[in-house]
């Protein structure tokens, strides 16, 4: 079994769920040996067999399908060994912390999340290690990527909509330095985006986190001696168009054909052939209604 009912459940009403997966202590291991051999030396990730490895086991696919309900999937983007590295105390506080980095990443109306298939990313989590809560676990603040998906449905124009979903990202209250700003996530809710408390995504070594990226989320302080680590997918419903600003499309365009090159044939399809299914959406020009009665 990929995952529950129960835990597809949680994932519409919270927009994050951790799930177990089927990969052995030996392949955890070797996993994390190619993760370490990538940070350390900086080659990209398709040079490693190994880690290609992992990317191409079915697991990741069958479980985008089901997250996304749909029968045929591809990647979007990742691939990437991504680190949370121990550091010392940046902020005074919780609330400090949380204000700082508060966001979401993709753009998307409710209609999109409950399209069939989804019009929206699959983010999966693979965690390479223990993820405890002092190890710069994850915050996230469960059920609020449905009032602000809600509220893109309310405000977007049709032409706007239809240039969804798309990699933009959005804090409630932006500096005037933030790529979006004056762009935010307006208050929905009766208590304030940044007054509320955030979850810990806390997970076991070779668990998986399912985001909605959507809602809001955070990196946070690595407080341990070791760093975090994890392996980032995103998925797409094959025939869903996706938009992502330009030296990000440029990176996926590049990316692709070299991953596909290294895949094992039978998996190739994983990785499209061309990218008719994306396009350029950058933080230029802006959409007056997102930054309507900004601060």
């Amino acid at each position: 079994m990929l995952f529950t009912d129960a835990q597809m459940r949680q994932y519409d009403e919270e927009g994050a769920v951790t799930i177990d997966s089927p990969f052995t202590t030996e392949e955890l291991d070797r996993t994390e040996a190619a993760w370490d051999r990538l940070k350390a030396s900086g080659r990209p990730p398709y040079e490693d067999p190994d880690y290609v490895d992992v990317v191409q086991h079915p697991y990741f696919e069958e479980v985008a399908k089901k997250v996304l309900r749909a029968e045929s999937v591809h990647l979007w983007w990742g691939l990437s060994p991504h680190e949370r590295a121990p550091s010392s105390a940046p902020f005074a506080s919780v609330r400090e912390q949380w204000g700082n980095g508060c966001h979401v990443d993709i753009q998307a109306t409710w209609e999109d999340f409950q399209a069939t298939p989804r019009r929206m990313r699959a983010e999966l989590w693979f965690w390479v290690n223990d993820v405890p809560k002092h190890r710069g676990a994850m915050r996230i603040l469960p059920g609020s990527h449905r009032p602000i998906m809600e509220h893109w449905s309310r405000v977007l124009t049709p032409e706007h909509k239809a240039m969804l979903p798309r990699v933009h990202g959005l804090r409630p209250e932006p500096s005037d330095t933030a790529p979006a700003y004056p762009e935010h996530v307006p208050e929905l809710v009766d208590t304030p985006w940044l007054e509320q408390e955030p979850v810990s995504a806390v997970a076991r070594r070779g668990q998986m986190l399912i985001l909605c990226s959507g809602g809001l989320h955070s990196a946070w302080q690595n407080e341990d001696t070791v760093p975090r680590k994890a392996m980032l997918t995103a998925w797409v419903a094959t025939g869903v168009s996706c938009g992502l600003p330009k030296n990000q499309r440029d990176g996926v365009m590049s990316f692709f054909p070299r991953l596909r090159e290294k895949l094992r044939p039978e998996r190739a399809h994983i990785v499209p052939e061309d990218f008719d299914w994306l396009f350029e959406s950058d933080y230029e020009p802006k959409w007056p209604e997102i930054f309507l009665g900004a601060i």
